[in-house]
């Protein structure tokens, strides 16, 4: 089973209109674009496996968690002309979703939005939007699962959606399909803006211990207006980096507990599986608190943490007596072949 569902006026009056303030969204069009989701060069076929996302849009996630082996994962998006679909990658040895709610175990929480009008990215849930879940389990067996968010059943009609999934040797994949007829005031079609964010929830074997956000927080949860600005494109090129890299690349900058040297700082960066062959070399730099560059450190220290799954981060690292805390800032800049700059990367000002 493929799814399973739960859930004319006076003179004075005119001026009084005028004077009234009107709640007015950003637009459609305005704001900041951080992914961009390629169209599917071939056809998906839903069944749990990713080879149709080689060249999609990749997200990476918790590439710098202390238990890599339970909470590492990678989101993919594609879109065609019938539907937006995610594929999702994890590394967890503990699967398990609860029966009710099952969110609160090993799942997804999917927020979407495609309004055309002012609505757009408001502080409310409407039609053409929707915030739903699906997981790849039933308790600890595998049977993946979909339902919307309860009070909001009547968001989307519910059409062909789709969940499939699959385990591996060290994780599991899914897969989930949105069909646009879900959406009729929406066309998709290159150039078309929409909002989105995922959020990866993990259990443990029981109740939710963790989740994590790809562009967000749990504010997205209450509304629309902090979901990411995405655009459709026919294919992922280098002008889309420098707009996009912050959600391909993350980075964590930190000094750890343990050392058997003379205290230094580590610096990492996530390699995203589907890009990473376009990506030369990462350098660090270090900033003062008056812009000026203090230092320069290549990430040459490979660590593939999951061969498999193509889970790489690059590693930096510098004496902490050449930076004081609270007192510089971090970026990373990623070169492709040719020694151009792809892309630049800081730390992500969100508690999720």
């Amino acid at each position: 089973m493929i799814r399973t569902l739960h859930f004319a006026f006076s003179t004075p009056v005119v001026f009084l209109l005028l004077m009234t303030p009107i709640a007015r969204s950003e637009g459609v069009n305005s704001g900041a674009i951080r992914a961009v989701v390629p169209l599917a060069d071939q056809e998906v076929n839903v069944d749990g496996r990713l080879d149709e996302y080689t060249k999609a849009f990749c997200a990476p996630v918790e590439y710098f968690n202390p238990d890599l082996k339970n909470r590492a994962g990678q989101f993919f998006f594609l879109w065609d002309d019938e539907a937006f679909y995610v594929g999702l990658r994890t590394l967890h040895e503990n699967r398990y979703s609860q029966e009710h709610p099952f969110w609160e175990g090993d799942a997804v929480e999917w927020y979407f939005d495609t309004r055309r009008d002012a609505s757009f990215l408001n502080r409310e849930w409407g039609q053409g939007s929707v915030h739903c879940f699906f997981t790849p389990m039933h308790l600890a067996k595998l049977s993946p699962r979909f339902c919307l968010r309860p009070g909001y059943e009547d968001a989307i009609p519910e059409l062909g959606i789709e969940v499939q999934a699959k385990t591996t040797d060290y994780g599991l994949e899914a897969e989930f399909k949105l069909p646009w007829k879900n959406f009729p005031e929406f066309s998709a079609r290159i150039g078309e803006v929409i909002g989105i964010d995922a959020e990866l929830s993990y259990s443990d074997g029981g109740p939710r211990s963790d989740r994590s956000f790809v562009f967000g927080s749990p504010l997205s949860v209450q509304q629309p207006a902090n979901l990411a600005r995405v655009r459709l494109v026919e294919s992922i090129e280098k002008k889309h980096w420098k707009e996009c890299g912050a959600v391909m690349m993350p980075i964590r900058v930190d000094t750890p507990w343990s050392q058997e040297t003379r205290p230094h700082v580590r610096a990492m960066v996530a390699l995203p599986p589907a890009m990473s062959e376009e990506v030369s070399k990462v350098v660090f730099q270090t900033v003062d608190l008056y812009d000026q560059v203090t230092g320069s450190y290549e990430a040459k220290e490979r660590d593939e943490f999951e061969k498999q799954g193509k889970f790489v981060r690059l590693v930096a690292t510098w004496p902490t007596k050449k930076t004081s805390p609270g007192r510089y800032t971090v970026r990373a800049i990623a070169y492709d072949h040719n020694n151009a700059e792809l892309t630049r990367v800081t730390s992500r000002m969100v508690s999720v």
